[in-house]
């Protein structure tokens, strides 16, 4: 008898505590909130206000969702087109530190930095030099044949004559473009070196200053 009482107790037990469960859940209060035009909109269902944009949901006061506001057309091309530039100064930066590692590498010192500079200069100075001397000699060679002409005293050109006379102007040409176009490479070599070198005292001073 006093085992059968124990376990009506238990089963009622049991209904209690469900019945008090399901009360629970009954009172409990679902609210959809979002802010609109700095004033904020409440619902127990989602307010059409809130479509598209930034909205929670709390049970008895405690938030359980939250949703991000919908981007509008011209907010999703300006957050593509600062994620695409993000990329591309990722990229530029990835790629400046590759090329001053190899800078870095390729010179131990600013003084070998210098050194190279003045060889490399040196070599090209002495080509441009060569350069002049042949297109000297090219145009004092052209110039004998102005004196043939003018010993002429009007008479017609010889064929030979003709014939020399264009050759010369043809390697006088060649020569003077060859030495424009050296002259372009040096112009080029030696702005290159000059940004080479101040860059290279760009990155090396700040180790510079921690030895000090």
């Amino acid at each position: 008898m006093e085992h059968m009482r124990r376990a009506d107790f238990f089963v009622v037990a049991v209904f209690a505590c469900l019945a008090s469960v399901a009360s629970g859940q009954g009172s409990a209060a679902k609210v959809f909130s979002c802010v609109v035009d700095g004033h904020t909109v409440f619902g127990d269902t989602l307010p059409k206000q809130c479509y598209g944009r930034a909205w929670v949901e709390k049970i008895n006061g405690v938030v359980v969702y939250r949703e991000t506001a919908q981007p509008t057309p011209d907010e999703s091309a300006r957050r593509r087109e600062q994620k695409r530039l993000k990329e591309i100064a990722e990229q530029d930066a990835a790629k400046q530190r590759r090329q001053d590692e190899a800078l870095l590498g390729r010179y131990a010192s600013l003084e070998a930095f210098d050194r190279y500079r003045d060889r490399e200069m040196g070599q090209l100075d002495g080509s441009i030099a060569g350069l002049r001397t042949e297109e000297q000699r090219l145009a004092e060679r052209r110039g004998s044949f102005d004196a043939d002409m003018a010993a002429l005293g009007g008479k017609p050109v010889p064929p030979d004559l003709a014939r020399a006379i264009a050759y010369a102007d043809e390697e006088l040409s060649r020569a003077r473009a060859a030495l424009e176009l050296k002259m372009k490479e040096r112009d080029e070599l030696q702005q290159r070196f000059d940004a080479e070198r101040r860059h290279y005292i760009e990155i090396t001073q700040p180790t510079q200053d921690a030895q000090r």
